[in-house]
């Protein structure tokens, strides 16, 4: 029970703080790399995939031709991934002659829609988004100068979340995205981020390699794939995209299940990504993916053995623990419900961030993964 104990609150301690705290220091000693002045603009293609958006698709592509960069080096393209709706036809009627369409007939994910997307792309550089984000006017700008360095294969910007429309950051789970930010911008200081945003990434169209049907993750394994040919991934956070965090409780868990549920799957689809020979990101990925996918069961690990171990250290962190827990499913009803909860947010969102890690290493398991990804 002592080791269960200590080796459950190391293992956290790594996951949570050491490993961030190691990165952060770590690029304090690297030196920043100057980005050369550009030489000349390159082309650059949006690829979208797009499944029932009828609503939102003409709004998503006036943002982009909104953008600052020449209207002549830009273009778009929108694969239907099988939709039922009227997306194919509002895209018809729109008729922009800097907008090309493919259709599906049927929906085969978006692993799929994107190497179609890709397959169709006439830019030097690929710009991956969704629907419902929007972008900052230079965003795309942006994104484009860090590729005026020949290293750089690849770069992220980052999403700014909203609580509405008209701004205001959420708690929990805006402290929770602030501390992720943090650790993906040390990473790409030191090498390369570990995977990208996906509402908002570039790679040079030459480096995208296909995607395997019904992944969840593009924006992990095409990173990665840009860094296993000797390439950089890096973070421009000036480059901005701004979403509305989910509407609802039962949504934003959908999204976090989705997401630790790609984690696992990678390792399935494509398991060189565990090899440390073939994947040289093999510490960042193990510490800022896997290890977190572990973290649930050495909660459990953490939780039971001070109520067999016995001493008074041992029984007051038993009930620290049980406390936290109690606000944790305070917040956990508060939120459900819609409800402001306060600093409850912080201990709720950490609970609902491990539970979906277990129940997305059950789906793959179990063999739901497909039924994660219904909208792009």
């Amino acid at each position: 029970m002592t080791l269960l104990f200590w080796g459950s609150f190391g293992f956290l301690f790594y996951t949570y703080v050491g490993y961030p705290l190691l990165m952060m220091l770590w690029a304090r000693l690297r030196p920043e790399r100057p980005c050369p002045a550009p030489g000349g603009l390159p082309t650059v293609t949006v690829v979208i995939a797009a499944h029932n958006e009828e609503r939102h698709i003409t709004a998503r592509l006036e943002d982009l031709f909104a953008q600052r960069y020449p209207q002549r080096l830009l273009d778009v393209v929108v694969v239907s991934d099988g939709s039922t709706d009227g997306t194919v036809a509002a895209l018809r009627e729109l008729n922009h002659p800097r907008v090309e369409v493919v259709v599906l007939e049927r929906n085969r994910g978006k692993a799929a829609a994107l190497n179609q997307g890709v397959a169709s792309a006439r830019g030097e550089i690929v710009v991956f988004t969704d629907v419902r984000q929007r972008f900052a006017p230079d965003a795309i700008e942006r994104l484009v100068a860090a590729f005026a360095d020949p290293g750089v294969g690849g770069v992220t910007g980052e999403l700014v979340l909203c609580e509405s429309e008209e701004g205001g950051e959420p708690k929990g789970v805006g402290l929770y995205w602030r501390y992720e930010k943090a650790i993906r911008a040390a990473e790409s200081r030191v090498d390369s981020t570990v995977g990208a945003t996906g509402a908002i990434y570039a790679i040079r169209r030459r480096l995208y390699r296909e995607l395997p049907a019904g992944l969840i993750l593009d924006d992990v394994l095409t990173p990665l794939n840009v860094t296993a040919q000797g390439y950089r991934v890096k973070m421009v956070r000036e480059a901005l995209a701004y979403d509305r965090i989910s509407g609802s409780m039962a949504e934003e868990f959908h999204r976090k299940v989705r997401t630790l549920a790609g984690n696992v799957q990678l390792i399935q689809l494509a398991p060189w990504v565990m090899n440390p020979l073939r994947n040289r990101l093999f510490f960042q990925w193990f510490s800022h993916k896997v290890c977190r996918l572990a973290a649930p069961y050495a909660l459990l690990g953490l939780l039971f053995p001070p109520w067999f171990l016995g001493g008074a250290g041992y029984l007051a962190f038993g009930t620290l623990q049980l406390s936290g827990y109690a606000i944790a499913l305070y917040g956990l009803h508060g939120m459900w419900r819609g409800r402001q909860v306060g600093k409850a947010s912080v201990p709720a969102s950490f609970v609902m961030l491990n539970a979906a890690a277990a129940i997305g290493l059950l789906s793959v398991i179990t063999g739901r993964t497909e039924k994660l990804w219904k909208k792009h």
